[in-house]
């Protein structure tokens, strides 16, 4: 029996491959949608912020759907993540990225410099942690968070993950709280799957979520993507095999 991995994103081609290539049978899709959240854009421009910060491709995404790239041409950029870099690279930006994919990295990464008097814009969904925004606070940094979208769970999916878990699943893995919390939604008993199954979550504060409704996820990739996922599926099953 092929190994079967879930996991709460939707794949890229080079990804498929890699798990066809090793025998994995898969189902990659997101289990929430997002949707634009309206903010003052006239706000935004008279903040003239000196960084910003983007946590996520979307946020780049809705952000700039209504604010022109030209308006930020001299602000330094920050992104937490290679993708969400890549979304801001496709504007002409150059963003700085921390090692670690989350707000503790983002914190790592600035606590060396003197932030006070700094103005710093925090673009992020509607439901946030707040670590990033108070360290800068408590810095004496001026802060503007901008919410431009919202996560609600994608109930069009339903009938494609009832199918696929009809079935033994070995792995599951999340790439968010968002999709860990939609998934307990989407699929009936999802808690009592999820108790039988080895769970990769995509970083910490995805294995906190998990942790917190009493599961007992495998600890994290050493690098918080998709490739790093897949990268510590294929190892375990790798060990599980010479074992």
């Amino acid at each position: 029996m092929p190994v079967r991995f879930f996991i709460s994103k939707e794949l890229s081609q080079e990804q498929e491959e890699r798990l066809k290539e090793a025998g994995v049978d898969f189902l990659g899709l997101s289990l929430i949608k997002t949707v634009p959240v309206e903010f003052d854009v006239s706000e935004v421009l008279s903040f003239r912020p000196e960084y910003a910060i983007f946590s996520s491709r979307n946020g780049v995404k809705f952000f700039f759907s209504r604010v022109k790239p030209e308006n930020f041409r001299s602000v330094k950029f920050i992104s937490v993540g290679s993708s969400t870099a890549a979304e801001l690279s496709k504007l002409g930006f150059n963003p700085v990225i921390p090692d670690n994919f989350s707000a503790e990295g983002l914190v790592e990464l600035l606590k060396g410099g003197n932030l006070k008097g700094r103005s710093f814009l925090i673009v992020r969904p509607k439901k946030a942690r707040t670590l990033l925004k108070d360290f800068l606070l408590s810095k004496g940094a001026n802060v503007l968070e901008v919410v431009t979208y919202q996560t609600l769970p994608n109930l069009e999916v339903k009938d494609k993950v009832l199918g696929f878990f009809s079935e033994k699943v070995d792995y599951v893995a999340f790439t968010s709280p968002s999709n860990f919390k939609a998934f307990l939604k989407v699929l009936p008993r999802g808690k009592e799957v999820l108790s039988s199954v080895k769970i990769i979550p995509i970083g910490h504060v995805t294995e906190k979520a998990i942790k917190k409704e009493g599961l007992s996820p495998l600890p994290p990739p050493s690098e918080y993507t998709v490739n790093g996922i897949i990268e510590k599926l294929l190892s375990l099953e790798k060990n599980s095999q010479i074992s």
